[in-house]
């Protein structure tokens, strides 16, 4: 018996240090814009970008798997993409814009993050269909490691958004267990 409590004090203990460390990532967003490449050309390319910012609010290097992945209530799926060669234009489209502002995707930004250090980051997503009228964007590796690494539960962050004319209206936001991204990620990635 006194094992058993032994046991369990220990894996107490070590729940409440994993969940004090879960607050190491600062995790922000705005909603998605809309932006028309090359508009009213042969070339026009329709796209929607989303900004997000990791920040880590420890005096230690942490480490961030992120991914994206957006899903539309007409049932398409994408990951997001970096697109260099519009960046330039799709910059100005941020609620922060500053001359010179670097910005990663998640790709890149995966990773360790450094003490104290923000990533500016964007996600693009191609030729998203015009009729959809809800996006749903996840974001996977900014919960505790403790839950990805075991694949103890395949947590995400969950972003909803409707459509609002010609804007995206934020309807909810919050940790999910809906796996979506993960199906579509082992199709696409050949696991």
């Amino acid at each position: 018996m006194k094992l058993k409590i032994l046991v369990f004090g220990f894996m107490l203990v070590m729940g409440i240090a994993q969940i004090t460390n879960a607050s190491q990532l600062d995790f922000s967003w705005g909603a998605p814009k809309n932006y028309i490449h090359n508009k009213g050309t042969d070339g026009e390319v329709k796209y929607i970008i989303w900004f997000y910012n990791l920040g880590n609010t420890t005096d230690k290097p942490i480490l961030v798997p992120i991914e994206v992945f957006l899903m539309t209530d007409t049932v398409e799926k994408h990951l997001d993409a970096y697109y260099p060669e519009i960046m330039e234009h799709v910059a100005k489209l941020d609620d922060d814009y500053k001359e010179g502002k670097k910005y990663q995707y998640a790709a890149i930004a995966k990773g360790e993050l450094a003490p104290m250090a923000t990533k500016h980051c964007v996600a693009m997503f191609e030729d998203v269909d015009p009729k959809a009228k809800r996006l749903d964007i996840f974001v996977t590796g900014i919960s505790h490691f403790f839950f990805w690494r075991w694949r103890m539960i395949d947590y995400s962050y969950k972003i909803t958004y409707e459509r609002e004319f010609d804007r995206w209206k934020l309807i909810e936001h919050g940790m999910s267990k809906d796996s979506s991204h993960r199906a579509y990620e082992f199709e696409t990635r050949g696991w």
